[in-house]
């Protein structure tokens, strides 16, 4: 056990040593998987397969251009912009202090903090701005990855029959129970996150809030983070309503953000997700934190899809089987199935 503990721990250092190129890759396999079908339904209408895969290949690569062609024009604007809000940011807190002023305690010392100053939370948004900006090589390699993955998907489960001719048939039915249930993990958060994003962006250009496009981009990635994404997305509009507009229209954004993003996470989509994700609610908030402090945020963007994966490699062994059972949130996990006795069936 100890022998396993220390493995288990240098490879995990490993592993975020290595977080810049690992979170890539993952978030590459995710799409890639999600992605895939596409391909195979036009090779089943006749396509070649190598004409089927490309079209696959730059479908995903315009769909990946067209959202950090968005982010990053946004981005732009919004650090060209972001200066001018700092005599309201100064107002609003003068305006607080003021209202402070009349409780029967010592206030005048609220946002006497450098770090609080209206400069500072400036400086603070245009060095989250250039941090972003620099993820540009990130994204190329991103693309790159899924091309080559994409083309691999093409030949990839021919080649798993032939890895697995010699082995048990579990292994090849449990490959493809974890493809199936990461796309449709994928699909319906998609889905489901881009009619919030939708929503969110319309009420956004309503309310008059600048670059609701940004914030509406931003809603449907942070969809992907269960139970906390919809308050990571929300910030940023609801504070620009605030330097903006004052507090009545940030209020607004914020509750209406609250009712779209709950009817939305927690009155339609469970329908359709928890059948096939299986993990109990717990799970996915520890994998959250697991894979974000492991590889970044864009471990935090893949947790769930990571978390699913080993889910089905324990559920792959019967020692481990138990941890399965504990992840899933039926609580009831079936082994793998066996080969029959006279040899193992065909995938």
């Amino acid at each position: 056990m100890l022998i396993s503990l220390a493995a288990s721990v240098a490879i995990l250092a490993g592993m975020r040593a290595a977080a810049p190129i690992l979170g890539p890759i993952f978030i590459a396999l995710v799409i890639t998987i999600a992605w895939s079908p596409a391909s195979e339904r036009l090779r089943r209408r006749g396509w070649r397969p190598s004409i089927a895969a490309l079209t696959g290949i730059v479908l995903g690569i315009l769909v990946i251009a067209l959202f950090v062609g968005l982010v990053w024009a946004s981005l732009i604007q919004l650090q060209d912009k972001l200066p001018g809000y700092a005599p309201r940011i100064a107002a609003i807190q003068e305006l607080i202090r003021e209202k402070l002023a009349d409780l029967p305690f010592e206030t005048r010392g609220v946002f006497s903090s450098e770090i609080v100053q209206p400069a500072a939370i400036v400086g603070y948004g245009l060095t989250t701005i250039r941090r972003i900006s620099e993820t540009a090589g990130t994204i190329v390699l991103l693309m790159l990855l899924m091309a080559f993955m994409m083309l691999e998907a093409m030949r990839f489960p021919a080649k798993l029959r032939t890895a697995l001719q010699a082995r048990r048939e579990g292994e090849g039915v449990l490959f493809t129970q974890f493809g199936e249930s990461i796309r449709s993990y994928v699909g319906i958060n998609a889905i489901f996150g881009a009619i919030a994003a939708v929503i969110n962006t319309i009420l956004l250009l309503a309310l008059g809030v600048d670059f609701a496009i940004l914030w509406g981009v931003l809603s449907f990635l942070l969809s992907f983070l269960p139970n906390i994404g919809f308050i990571i997305a929300m910030v940023p509009p609801a504070a620009m309503a605030l330097v903006e507009y004052g507090f009545t229209r940030s209020l607004i954004v914020v509750v209406a953000y609250v009712i779209i993003n709950f009817i939305v996470d927690n009155g339609i989509k469970p329908r359709f997700v928890g059948a096939q994700v299986d993990l109990s609610p717990l799970v996915v908030v520890l994998s959250l934190v697991f894979w974000g402090w492991l590889l970044g945020p864009m471990g935090a963007l893949v947790a769930v899809p990571l978390t699913i994966g080993l889910k089905f490699f324990f559920q792959s062994f019967e020692e481990s089987l138990w941890i399965a059972q504990l992840m899933s949130d039926a609580g009831t996990v079936p082994p793998a199935p066996l080969p029959d006795e006279g040899g193992t069936a065909p995938l």
